[in-house]
C-alpha cells in the first residue's frame, strides 16, 4: 500500500508496517500495515516483539506538532 493511501485510509493512526518498496536512498514507497492503532505504545510494544532483522517502518498519519514543538521517541530492544 501506497504512504498517500494509508494515511486516508488510516487517519489519526500509529502504523507499524512490513516496508515492500524503497528507493536506493531507503525513502519507504510501499509498506504493508501489521498494526494500525491510536496509541504509539502499541506500536512500541509490537516492535519489540518482532524477529530481529525484520524490514519494518513506522508512520504516524495525524498532522506533525508545528515548528518549535519538541516531542521524544523511545524504543528499547532487547539482543
Amino acid at each position: 500500500m501506497k504512504i498517500a493511501d494509508l494515511k486516508k485510509k488510516y487517519k489519526n493512526k500509529w502504523i507499524l508496517a512490513k516496508v515492500i518498496k524503497e528507493t536506493k536512498e531507503h525513502k519507504v514507497l510501499e509498506m504493508n500495515p501489521l498494526v494500525i492503532s491510536d496509541k504509539r505504545d502499541d506500536i512500541y510494544k509490537s516492535l519489540a516483539k518482532l524477529k530481529k532483522g525484520a524490514h519494518v517502518a513506522t508512520l504516524y498519519t495525524g498532522e506533525i506538532p508545528a515548528k518549535g514543538m519538541s516531542f521524544t521517541f523511545y524504543v528499547s530492544f532487547e539482543i
